[in-house]
């Protein structure tokens, strides 16, 4: 370690401008002895987030991306010379306790002796890693107990909005105000929510590379997976089946007849893709854990832009924009929530069931319209709530609003916009 070039990149953080920081919905805490890991996909905006924790007193903190060559050749045993460096710089600061934010750390080898020498001495620590390196998994076994790990997502369309400098409030939503969010909603479900994709022009281009990216250094590197053209067709598999049922035993039976593999490696290969933030796989609401596991599951993608690279389908994708909503409800506010779909044998199916200490508490269905398919949408509905004994019932649209009474149900009908910002 060069203990010069760690003195000027610190010093540059501090007299540099910070690029604008855009507000995010998933909020951070430090607690004491704890390092704060925040994980997600790639580009989704980590190390903004990181940036955003930084206030006035830009001298207390430590701003280190391990991507930078002036960082090159720092391990682990290395941080107590950092904190050094850092107080040679600031000697008033040697009573205080600076915060450390730490990005795309797991190219230092051996951090986490680094990260638990930060803690041990009392100050703060923020990390980041790319998500083929960095998993909650990891921090768990690294850090034995001592990491906060927080999920972010790529942008809500309420997020969206605000990066596209739209406003919007409950009062002021009516006329040209919705004709412009509707566009925009358009857009969202075309090319998703990464925030790059959102700013800039060449969204398609943008998007190719993430892909690219997701496969190359997320799943083969990582995986270290050599048959490269049974990962192509796993990921072929995978876009074509967005907001479909599938099942791990379907996908090997299909892949077999063309690649000589076995189950197992299959079942690697889709799990290395959930690892990736690549796509979610959504269970079957059953009686038992073995009776949900055994099920086929649905297939979500991590962003609904990635979908133009199969064939788009713009029902699928209003129905995989609902599921990344639950999940981030899930992961930025309730922890306790899970997530089911519901389908059973002359019962229909439900397309999303929300649940919380093992009582459902919301039923949804996601349909383009309900004036051809309102009796196959809402029949399955109430049957799942008279079993699942759930009244909160909701059935989302493009366009339809209103309130739907049956069979001593009430069952609410919500365009899809006003349900992507929770109104």
């Amino acid at each position: 370690m060069n203990v010069e070039d760690v003195k000027r990149y610190i010093r540059l953080f501090h007299e540099r401008e910070l690029p604008e920081i855009k507000e995010r919905e998933l909020k951070v805490s430090f607690l004491p002895g704890k390092a704060l890991a925040v994980i997600g996909p790639r580009r989704s905006g980590k190390t903004y987030l990181l940036y955003s924790l930084v206030d006035e007193k830009r001298e207390s903190f430590v701003y280190l991306n391990f991507e930078n060559p002036l960082l090159y050749g720092i391990s682990g045993k290395d941080f107590p010379s950092i904190v050094d460096a850092y107080f040679d710089l600031y000697p008033e600061m040697v009573n205080g306790k600076p915060t450390f934010l730490l990005d795309e750390v797991q190219n230092v080898p051996n951090w986490e002796i680094g990260v638990r020498y930060l803690l041990d001495e009392g100050f703060n620590v923020a990390l980041t890693g790319s998500s083929s390196k960095l998993l909650s998994k990891e921090i768990a076994t690294q850090l034995r107990g001592r990491a906060l790990s927080y999920t972010l997502l790529p942008l809500s369309f309420r997020e969206f909005l605000r990066f596209k400098g739209v406003d919007f409030e409950r009062v002021d939503l009516y006329g040209r105000r919705v004709h412009l969010i509707k566009k925009l909603l358009s857009e969202y479900l075309e090319y998703g929510g990464f925030p790059e994709v959102a700013l800039f022009d060449d969204k398609v281009r943008i998007l190719e590379e993430y892909l690219s990216v997701m496969i190359t250094r997320d799943v083969a590197e990582r995986n270290g997976v050599r048959n490269l053209a049974l990962l192509e067709a796993v990921v072929k598999v995978l876009l074509s089946s967005y907001s479909k049922y599938s099942s791990y035993s379907s996908i090997y039976r299909f892949l077999k007849s063309e690649f000589n593999t076995s189950k197992t490696t299959v079942l690697e290969y889709l799990k290395a893709f959930e690892d990736a933030f690549f796509v979610s796989f959504l269970p079957k609401y059953g009686r038992s854990e073995k009776e949900s596991q055994r099920a086929p599951r649905k297939v979500y993608l991590i962003d609904t832009g990635l979908a133009l690279f199969t064939k788009k389908d713009a029902a699928r994708d209003m129905e995989n924009a609902v599921f990344l909503e639950l999940l981030r409800r899930k992961n930025y506010q309730n922890p306790l929530m899970t997530l089911h779909y519901y389908g059973g044998s002359g019962e229909g199916e439900v397309d999303f069931v929300v649940s919380e200490r093992g009582r459902v508490t919301e039923l949804i269905q996601v349909t383009k319209s309900l004036e051809d398919a309102g009796e196959r949408e809402i029949s399955p509905l109430l049957k799942a709530a008279r079993k699942l004994r759930c009244r909160n019932l909701v059935v989302v649209t493009w366009d339809e609003d209103e309130t739907i009474e049956k069979n001593g149900f009430r069952v609410k009908v919500k365009p899809l916009w006003k349900f992507l910002l929770g109104i």
